[in-house]
């Protein structure tokens, strides 16, 4: 399996979550880890972003130690075992950032309101290395240099917002189909919320849904061509003919 296969794999798989066990150097009992579960957003990079309370233990940690690990894995699978997991390693860091708020917010709308009664604040996760697991034979440690180099020399922001606007504007239909068709989901309002080189988040009236992309896209032409693609699929799996087979 090459690098960048397992990569894609990995990352498609953390894209998939919206939540991880953030494990950080407990402040109050030294000398061992506290796990907490904390929602988190992937950047196009590949770091993490999590907005977390300043009251709360895992924040206090961080505050004496900023070297976490988080634990991402596959929630769909029975078994714990064998099912795909990631777990970064690396220093959180706090941050202000209006496109990261803004991304972050998209897919957690509710946390809109934690700043004014808890005090939240928005804390970036760099990796310094990652550790993936895709079950039993696929096992990798991944370099940073390898994990944050896929998009490297590209404007993603510009790509993201065009693919976006685009698809929020004139494709609400492809992207009914899509979601029908991977996730069985038939919905009334579609909004791209995302677009990522290895798929988009979709939310489909209240759920959000993350469709990922058959290969890596690098560039806003080759995300279309997947999104191209994707429509057609599920057309022709959604046809009569298809279903009534």
């Amino acid at each position: 399996m090459k690098i960048d296969e397992y990569i894609f794999d990995a990352k498609t798989l953390v894209r998939q979550q919206h939540s991880g066990v953030l494990s950080t150097h407990s402040q109050s009992v030294a000398g061992y880890p506290f796990g907490s579960v904390v929602p988190y957003y992937m950047t196009p990079e590949g770091n993490l972003v999590t907005y977390i309370s300043q009251i709360a233990q895992h924040t206090r940690n961080i505050k004496g130690n900023p070297k976490v690990s988080m634990t991402i894995f596959d929630t769909l699978q029975d078994d714990s075992q064998a099912n795909g997991r990631v777990t970064f390693l690396g220093d959180a860091v706090r941050v202000e950032d209006a496109h990261l708020a803004e991304q972050y917010l998209a897919l957690f709308p509710r946390a809109k309101d934690y700043r004014a009664t808890h005090d939240f604040s928005f804390y970036q996760i760099k990796p310094e290395r990652i550790r993936y697991i895709g079950g039993f034979g696929k096992i990798f440690w991944i370099n940073k240099e390898h994990w944050q180099s896929n998009i490297e020399g590209v404007d993603w922001q510009s790509v993201s917002n065009g693919i976006i606007e685009h698809m929020n504007q004139d494709h609400q239909d492809a992207m009914a189909l899509i979601v029908e068709d991977q996730f069985g989901i038939q919905a009334k309002k579609l909004t791209m919320l995302s677009a990522f080189y290895e798929g988009a988040h979709i939310q489909a009236d209240e759920k959000v849904v993350y469709f990922p992309f058959e290969k890596p896209c690098l560039n806003a032409q080759t995300i279309r061509e997947q999104l191209v693609a994707a429509t057609h699929t599920a057309r022709a799996n959604l046809s009569p003919a298809a279903v009534n087979e």
